[in-house]
């Protein structure tokens, strides 16, 4: 039986060879010389470089769908406008931040692959996930406009407003600017509520 350990260095290795110049600019000589490893060890437990580029895809999406599943969901308190939607809105971006913090270097790869060519083969295996995020959010927006009509008809829209605000705001980070604490949720949020509700 092969190391996990070796499995564990070649998906860190990969991650941060896919981060810094996405999936097309990365060799398999890339990768097993920075692991360390041996062709026949990556095969091994990827099969391909491809394989290898799915589980990675694999393990972080499923780490921050399962987060947005927990946290997308609307309550209703119409009569006290700060309990009503900023509550909601502020989880959703604070999951965003705190993965993206946690996980960087993926964060990174993960925004080239939604501005990718949509008929790229990264962006491909990359959609299904995205999807999900999309899902999460505008079941959300839909739960709002039954309490809130002047959103009727504008959930989806909404929905690829306020992610692009979460991953600007990531982007600008991740070079440098800005950071990713509260003070910065709430603005991103107050700004995305004033558009919305003005």
């Amino acid at each position: 039986m092969k190391n996990d350990n070796s499995r564990n260095t070649i998906l860190q290795c990969a991650l941060t060879l896919f981060s810094e110049k996405g999936f097309d600019g990365v060799s398999i000589n890339d990768i097993v010389e920075m692991a360390d490893i041996t062709k026949p060890t990556l095969y091994y437990f990827f099969g391909s470089k491809e394989g290898l580029f799915k589980e990675i895809l694999f393990i972080h999406y499923d780490v921050l769908n399962g987060l947005l599943q927990n946290v997308c969901y609307y309550e209703p308190h119409l009569s006290d406008y700060h309990a009503d939607v900023e509550p909601v809105l502020r989880r959703i971006v604070r999951t965003y931040f705190d993965f993206a913090q946690k996980h960087a270097q993926f964060y990174l790869m993960a925004l080239s692959l939604t501005f990718a060519p949509p008929t790229s083969r990264p962006a491909e295996l990359a959609e299904n996930y995205h999807r999900v995020q999309y899902e999460l959010v505008e079941a959300m927006f839909l739960q709002i406009s039954r309490s809130h009509f002047n959103l009727r008809g504008r959930e989806q829209l909404c929905t690829w407003q306020f992610l692009a605000g979460i991953n600007a705001h990531i982007g600008f980070w991740n070079r440098g600017f800005g950071s990713l604490d509260d003070s910065n949720v709430n603005a991103l949020v107050k700004q995305f509520m004033h558009g919305i509700f003005s």
